[in-house]
């Protein structure tokens, strides 16, 4: 909550009787909620708890959405379908650009909100690939676009 504190104008403040919020639990997995505009949810079950996770579930409460969703990773990545695991296909649906916030932002390989190269792989396979030839590496910081962003917000 520091580092997005650092680099915008959010602050996070303990609730009281405030009717909209933003509810931390442990459920199974890592995921975020948006119940509606005004009660959303963070699960940070076991496996969930590192820094960068939390980070990356906390930006999506702000509107950041997986960089591998863009409407113009077409132009930059490869998904392959064929390697990911039937369950978690969804992670990997692409954005109509109505809906993605940052359009006049470039790709950013860097960023926290990016999954890595292996990532929902049922087979030890690539299931998402640069076209550059760059492999994506899990991210346990904001990158300097990702900051960028926060300083808009």
């Amino acid at each position: 909550m520091d580092e997005i504190e650092k680099y915008s104008r959010i602050k996070f403040l303990p609730r009281t009787t405030q009717r909209c919020y933003l509810n931390i639990t442990k459920d199974d997995g890592c995921y975020f909620n948006s119940g509606d505009n005004c009660f959303q949810i963070i699960s940070l079950g076991v496996g969930c708890r590192d820094f960068g996770t939390i980070l990356h579930e906390l930006l999506h409460v702000f509107g950041f959405e997986h960089e591998h969703n863009r409407p113009d990773r077409d132009e930059y990545l490869v998904i392959h379908w064929e390697n990911i695991e039937e369950e978690h296909k969804i992670q990997f649906e692409e954005l109509e650009v109505s809906k993605y916030k940052w359009n006049g932002f470039q790709i950013d390989y860097e960023s926290i909100m990016m999954y890595d190269s292996y990532s929902f792989s049922k087979n030890d396979l690539m299931t998402i690939e640069r076209k550059d030839g760059g492999e994506l590496v899990r991210k346990n910081k904001l990158s300097e676009m990702d900051k960028e962003k926060l300083r808009e917000l």
